[in-house]
């Protein structure tokens, strides 16, 4: 069965203690866990985190357990490894602990990309120029089968004879923005996380998925039903909060 693993770690740089900012009531990263847990044929979902407050909140949760981690490990693509490393599943999704309003039903397209290939995400068509050209929107191009052809901070693909608004309504989606939730079978992720070294790409671009692309692994991308919010800044923080009152 697949299971979820949720990569927690209390420190933050741009929010501080992000996880832990409380809306109705209940942190972020509850909200993230409940809502990850609501997608179908999953084994269980996984806190991992480096903090016993994190770990704590989920002590009587029925299909959510937590897993204490190392605090020193490098990335939350490291703290999933370090549980799955454990496990007997051979699917693990990787959902990000500031990611509370993903679909579970796109979270359910990942689980059931891995029949196609050892690695799965998502995608979304980008629609305004802004986030085009917002260097922290990560921008990913497809083949025709859909599978990542790169993954870039900058503007791909790059609009050399038409602008933006033609661009978009001359081709199919062209302007795909990524969203950082990650498939993997469990032999892709061991190797990722302790036999391939950081790429040059990797290090330029500050994007652990171009480590796969470097190395010849295919990373197959479904586009999810809707766009998603990561609360990574205060404003991000104050819109999730606007929509969690909305829905009452």
């Amino acid at each position: 069965m697949p299971v979820i693993i949720i990569p927690a770690r209390k420190g933050s740089t741009r929010l501080k203690n992000k996880l832990l900012l409380p809306v109705k009531g209940k942190p972020v990263i509850y909200w993230t866990a409940v809502n990850a847990a609501k997608t179908r044929n999953i084994d269980k979902v996984i806190v991992a985190t480096d903090s016993k407050e994190i770990a704590d909140i989920f002590k009587d949760q029925e299909k959510i357990e937590a897993v204490l981690t190392p605090s020193d490990l490098k990335s939350g693509s490291d703290r999933v490894a370090f549980v799955a490393k454990n496990l007997k599943d051979d699917k693990i999704i990787n959902v990000q602990g500031d990611e509370p309003l993903l679909d579970p039903e796109d979270i359910e397209k990942v689980v059931n990309g891995l029949d196609e290939a050892p690695v799965a995400t998502l995608s979304f068509p980008i629609k305004k120029e802004e986030d085009y050209l917002n260097p922290n929107i990560v921008k990913v191009v497809v083949d025709k089968e859909n599978f990542a052809l790169y993954f870039s901070r900058s503007p791909i693909p790059f609009y050399r004879d038409i602008d933006f608004s033609n661009m978009i309504e001359s081709f199919k989606n062209p302007v795909k923005k990524h969203i950082g939730v990650y498939g993997y079978r469990k032999d892709a992720l061991m190797d990722f996380a302790y036999s391939l070294k950081p790429s040059p790409l990797e290090e330029i671009e500050k994007l652990e998925q171009l480590r796969l692309l470097y190395n010849g692994y295919r990373i197959k991308v479904f586009q999810a039903k809707k766009d998603t919010l990561g609360i990574d800044t205060e404003e991000d923080f104050k819109k999730f909060c606007l929509i969690m009152n909305e829905k009452n």
